[in-house]
Parts: C-alpha cells; sequence; structure tokens
C-alpha cells in the first residue's frame, strides 16, 4: 500500500461501506474514494456470513480504489460493531516525584496503564480501546492535558472498551478472508465521531448516536475525550420489520416506504394515504401517512430512550452544550433530527463527513476510520490497544408518546 493512502472499512448490517483516504502535502488527510455495496454478511453487526462479509468488504474496497483510481490497497482500518461491546471506567493516582517540576509525559503513560489495569477483562472478553477520560491534580477540577502542570498527586481516568473476543476475531478474519491487513480497529461509533463531530462540540459535551441497520452507537463526548460508549442491539431494520409486521407487507415494500413516505413522528405526516399491498398480494389497500408514522415514531422513541438510560448509566453529569448528533444510514428517516432533539431537549443535527465524496450519513464510520488511520501515521493516536484486538422489545404502542418524551427529557434535565 502506498504510504499516503489509508483505507477504512465499515461492515455494517444494510451495507458495506469503504472510505480511501490520501495525506495530501500539507498534511491534511482527505477522502479520495468512496464504496458502498449492500450487506449480508453481517447480522446486528455481528458477522453472520464469512463469506459473504469478506466478499462484499473486498467489493467495497475496490470500489472506493477505482474511484479515486488508485492501484489496489490490502491494509485497512476496520470498524467493530455488536451490542456485546461494553464500556467501563478505570480510575488511578500516582504520586508527582518532583511536584515543582510539572507532570511529564511519562507520568501521564504510568497513570494511564495503572488506570487501564484497574479494569480487567472478564474471561472471553477482550479491550478493545484505552481512552483518557480526564486527568486531575490533587484532587481539583478535571483537566484536558495535565502535561507541565504542577501538582504531588495525578490521577486519571480511563474508558475501557471490551468486547467478546470471538466476535472480535470475526470481524479480524472477515478481512482477512478478503485479502486485507487489518493497520487497526475502532467501533464503528467512535469511528463515525471521527469523521463528522468538530472540536469544539467533543471541547463542550456531545451526545453522538450512530443509528445503523442492526444497531445504534452511543457515543458521549466531553473535553476533548470519549467519556462514554455503548451500542444498542437496535437501529434502522428493526422501523423497517415493524412496518412489514404491522401493515403485512413484504420487508422490500417496507423499507421503500420507510425511505419514501415515512417520518419519524405523525406531526410531521402529510394529510395524505399510501397504497401498499394487501396480505395475499393480489389486491392493494390505503393507508395513511400518519398511521405509517406511528409505527415509525414508537421505535424511534425506544430506541431514544435505550439512548438515554445508557447515558445515564456513564454517569454523565452534563447537559450536552453542543447537542446531539445523528449519524449513520437510520438518521436519513424524515424529520428524525427535530423531533430526536425534542425528544432529548437537546439542539440537534444530522452529522456527515466534510470530505464532498463522503458526504452521506452511512459514509460517516468508513471515513472516520480512514481519516483516524491517516492522523495515526501522522502524529501519535490515543492510547489504546489495536490488534489485541436480544431480540428488540415488542412495537410500542403511539399512545405512549407524550409520556415518554417527559420521561426523556427528566433524564437529561
Amino acid at each position: 500500500m502506498a504510504e499516503n493512502l489509508v483505507l477504512g472499512l465499515d461492515a455494517g448490517s444494510t451495507h458495506v461501506a469503504a472510505a480511501l483516504a490520501e495525506v495530501a502535502e500539507d498534511g491534511e488527510p482527505r477522502v479520495i474514494g468512496v464504496g458502498l455495496v449492500p450487506s449480508t454478511g453481517v447480522y446486528r453487526g455481528l458477522i453472520s456470513d464469512l463469506g459473504a462479509a469478506a466478499q462484499e468488504m473486498r467489493k467495497a474496497a475496490e470500489a472506493a480504489c477505482a474511484m479515486a483510481d488508485r492501484p489496489k490497497v490490502d491494509r485497512a482500518v476496520i470498524s467493530i460493531s455488536g451490542a456485546h461491546l461494553r464500556s467501563e471506567v478505570g480510575a488511578a493516582a500516582i504520586a508527582v516525584p518532583r511536584p515543582a517540576a510539572g507532570v511529564t509525559p511519562e507520568l501521564v503513560r504510568r497513570v494511564l496503564d495503572a488506570a487501564a489495569e484497574a479494569v480487567e477483562p472478564r474471561a472471553g472478553r477482550e479491550r478493545v480501546h484505552v481512552v483518557p477520560r480526564s486527568y486531575q491534580l490533587d484532587g481539583s477540577v478535571p483537566l484536558r492535558d495535565p502535561i507541565g502542570l504542577c501538582g504531588r498527586t495525578l490521577a486519571a481516568e480511563v474508558q475501557v472498551v471490551t468486547g467478546d473476543a470471538l466476535q472480535v476475531q470475526n470481524h479480524l478474519r472477515a478481512a482477512s478472508e478478503a485479502g486485507m491487513e487489518v493497520a487497526d480497529y475502532l467501533v464503528a461509533v467512535r469511528a463515525a465521531g471521527e469523521a463528522v463531530l468538530t472540536p469544539e462540540e467533543r471541547d463542550e459535551g456531545v451526545l453522538l448516536l450512530d443509528m445503523g441497520g442492526g444497531t445504534t452507537g452511543v457515543a458521549v463526548y466531553e473535553l476533548g475525550h470519549l467519556f462514554h460508549l455503548a451500542v444498542l442491539p437496535v437501529g434502522g431494520d428493526h422501523i423497517t420489520h415493524d412496518l412489514a409486521t404491522v401493515l403485512r407487507i413484504p420487508v422490500e415494500t417496507a423499507e421503500r416506504l420507510k425511505r419514501e413516505r415515512g417520518w419519524a413522528t405523525p406531526s410531521l405526516a402529510a394529510d395524505a394515504s399510501v397504497t401498499v399491498p394487501s396480505p395475499s398480494g393480489l389486491n392493494t389497500h390505503e393507508v395513511s401517512e400518519k398511521y405509517v408514522a406511528e409505527i415509525i415514531a414508537s421505535r424511534v422513541e425506544e430506541i431514544l430512550q435505550m439512548a438515554a438510560a445508557a447515558v445515564k448509566r456513564s454517569g454523565y453529569a452534563g447537559l450536552f452544550p453542543a447537542g446531539l448528533v445523528l449519524t449513520g444510514g437510520g438518521s436519513r428517516l424524515r424529520g428524525l433530527a427535530a423531533y430526536a432533539g425534542d425528544c432529548l431537549n437537546l439542539k440537534s443535527r444530522i452529522g456527515t463527513p466534510a470530505d464532498s465524496l463522503a458526504a452521506e450519513p452511512e459514509m460517516a464510520a468508513a471515513a472516520g476510520l480512514a481519516l483516524w488511520g491517516a492522523r495515526a501515521a501522522l502524529e501519535a493516536p490515543e492510547s489504546g490497544e489495536p490488534g489485541d484486538p436480544p431480540e428488540a422489545p415488542a412495537l410500542a404502542r403511539p399512545a405512549r408518546a407524550g409520556r415518554l418524551r417527559d420521561w426523556l427529557k427528566a433524564l437529561f434535565h
């Protein structure tokens, strides 16, 4: 692989996306090619068909290289997803040998190592990420970077993300079967954050929801660091299956209905009807767009409820001054940003990568993986351990909407 080219591969439940980044002469990486193919080898973020997943990763990578008119790239940064991922906090404190001389990078490394070791992965699990969360000197306020500051005791918290070792291995094996050498890997929602969040949002405090087909990633950022990460076992495909089940229509028809006529809330839907096939397929009948939106809103509210509960469990005490950023293919649902912002009482926007070639929400994770790899080649990456590497609840009733919105707002305020 050319030294200035980095490939990002995101194997999702709906699509496998690839992004090829090039480090320009000015040192800034940019996406120069993308590939997107339907996914049949991934289910709810997990590899379900090794051969299919590998073939789709290979096709997406080839498409990205062809678009950029670059030779084949056989080394990639890949995504890891699935509800098996867990986030835990490790903490440690060490004495500063020469308080007046200030904290050195070596002391920071030592305290981060000690904090990471405080979280021992359970049997069958392994560390995926170890990310600095905050520092303190002598019990002071949380610090973003303690290097050079004077103090007697340096304390640190780290976010330790662990995953099922065999599920992580399946992602690595799929990439290997696709002919790829894995340079690094990231949880998909963290990768998406690399592409769609601004430095100001990370500093102020922001909630990121990466809505894929089978899962929804939840990430909380504060003081420039990842504060918490979770992966929920629900996504856009669940909305599609709700429509197919309630309306008794084929899944393909339900997906088209969601994309073309669906809204996140009935209040935004038109007073119009849409024609759908009857259960037998021999006839058709009319359903209102508002009824379609009621079905969709029930699942959307469930996803938001689960995301809010994950944030509450993290212990995050801020109010997200930078608001809510939604990305991933599921964020294309019409009216979702406004509705989610209203439910969570946060300003909201749809996050897309800045590069024009990848400026679609479903490309966020792939673009973030490529940019991560390119930046890591230019500067020291965050502390990590690359290479170590329910069935959804029943469809909620639309009548719950008002009470659920109030409950969601109460979690944040």
